[in-house]
């Protein structure tokens, strides 16, 4: 009697994949904890560090200092995504955790008014972003290793953990509130999962990636990756996936809130709800439309709800936009990286990095312009520079003024994801024909067998 399961690769054999699917798992939960935690930080300390200094440009800096973040990110995936597996999955994850918490330290220190406090939260949030990428770097690549028939679904659910640290991180940041604990010791709250982390990798050995253990050399890995034309439309597509779901979602807090009368966190922590149900039905999607296919829909969503985001008038209205949002941006980076893995196998962890760094890249490209968009958009709704100086904070010409600006905002991300639906399409029905043709080939094959 065959076994329901397929035996397991030669290289898996003995290998602990769920214990290290779990310490994956909970990194990549840290950094969605984080990420919310700063977003909401982001407020507190555009006030304290900016506003007192220009309020024209306020915007614009703390754009500056939320968008390093995702440049270091690029540097780092871009940078580690070749030496991964040279240095070592299970060393670059240890090593990654533990800059990711220097980065947080850095941040921590700077105070309003201090000589180096620009460069103290740009500094610190560069060394976040220089972790968070070599921690993808090394968790993409190894979760696609230990689940090498299942890249979808697995990495859907791998990354179901950054939306689940997203939502975790809602009620925390309202019990910081509540107390008055300060925004040190909100961003502070990242270490406890991260020490929990670096327990379980201690306890594990993990395997070789997917492309070392199938004999792939480190020149051919270039070589299959480089050399494909395709490949880079799929980077051009991932440059503006990646900034439809980040540049809008790194705005909510600062901008939403005056819109629909609720913290715009609350929205944010909601969105990523809808990714965590979403991610865990990837599977089942898979099987009937493809990477491509839910590719095709997701950016359809996502152009929807930003669509709607920009008109937002109320809580039924924003919740609704922000569903429809999060269910289109919930399937977009980890099928964008899964699917470059599927049809790049031979491509390893350099396809993957590439692609993600692709992603960040075009978030920190986008995070400034969004930001100058927000402030240029604030002044002409109020008629001038002076007459803006001039609002008083919590007026009802000043939530007017910043309801139209984010209005602008949203209105502008919502052709990121349009750019790429025509793309998606084809891809799509390139891959349905040539699954077509591959079934037919195969029953013409069998048929010729049996006669």
């Amino acid at each position: 009697m065959q076994s329901a399961h397929p035996p397991l690769p030669r290289h898996l054999q003995g290998v602990p994949v769920l214990q290290i699917f779990i310490a994956a798992f909970i990194t990549q939960f840290c950094m969605g904890f984080e990420v919310l935690l700063r977003l909401n930080a982001a407020s507190t300390i555009k006030h304290d560090f900016f506003d007192a200094t220009n309020s024209l440009t306020s915007g614009a800096m703390i754009g500056e200092v939320l968008g390093v973040l995702f440049l270091g990110f690029a540097i780092a995936n871009f940078v580690m995504s070749a030496l991964v597996d040279s240095i070592g999955l299970r060393r670059t994850h240890v090593l990654s955790v533990i800059l990711y918490l220097l980065g947080t330290l850095t941040l921590v220190s700077a105070t309003p008014g201090s000589e180096h406090a620009y460069q103290l939260l740009w500094g610190g949030s560069l060394l976040q972003g220089l972790a968070w990428g070599s921690i993808e770097a090394a968790l993409n690549p190894l979760v696609v290793t230990i689940y090498p028939t299942k890249k979808v679904p697995k990495l859907n659910l791998f990354h179901a953990a950054f939306a689940l640290g997203m939502l975790i991180a809602a009620p925390a940041c309202v019990v910081v509130e509540q107390f008055a604990l300060g925004w040190r010791l909100q961003l502070g709250l990242v270490f406890i999962p991260a020490c929990i982390s670096l327990v379980l990798i201690a306890r594990v050995k993990y395997p070789p990636s997917e492309r070392v253990a199938n004999g792939v050399s480190f020149g051919d890995m270039f070589k299959h990756t480089l050399t494909r034309p395709a490949f880079f439309l799929f980077l051009c597509a991932m440059f503006f996936t990646s900034a439809a779901e980040l540049v809008p979602s790194s705005w909510i807090d600062l901008t939403l809130t005056k819109i629909v009368g609720i913290q715009g966190f609350w929205l944010v922590a909601f969105i990523y709800t809808v990714q965590i149900v979403v991610r865990l039905f990837t599977g089942f999607l898979n099987r009937h439309l493809g990477s491509s296919g839910i590719l095709f829909f997701g950016c359809l969503f996502a152009f929807a709800g930003l669509a709607l985001l920009s008109r937002a008038a109320s809580p039924a209205t924003g919740l609704f936009a922000a569903l429809l949002f999060g269910m289109g941006t919930s399937v977009l980076w980890p099928t964008m990286l899964a699917g470059t893995s599927e049809r790049f196998p031979q491509g390893g962890s350099l396809a993957i990095g590439l692609t993600a760094s692709a992603g960040m890249l075009s978030t920190y490209t986008f995070m400034p312009i969004f930001g100058k968009l927000f402030d240029q958009a604030k002044i002409s709704s109020a008629g001038g520079s002076a007459a803006f100086e001039a609002l008083k904070e919590g007026t009802a010409s000043f939530d007017r003024v910043m309801v139209d600006a984010a209005g602008s905002i949203f209105q502008a991300a919502a052709l990121l994801p349009l750019v790429v639906v025509i793309f998606f399409a084809g891809a799509w029905l390139y891959d349905h024909r040539r699954k077509g043709n591959l079934n037919r080939n195969s029953q013409y094959v069998t048929s010729q067998a049996e006669t």
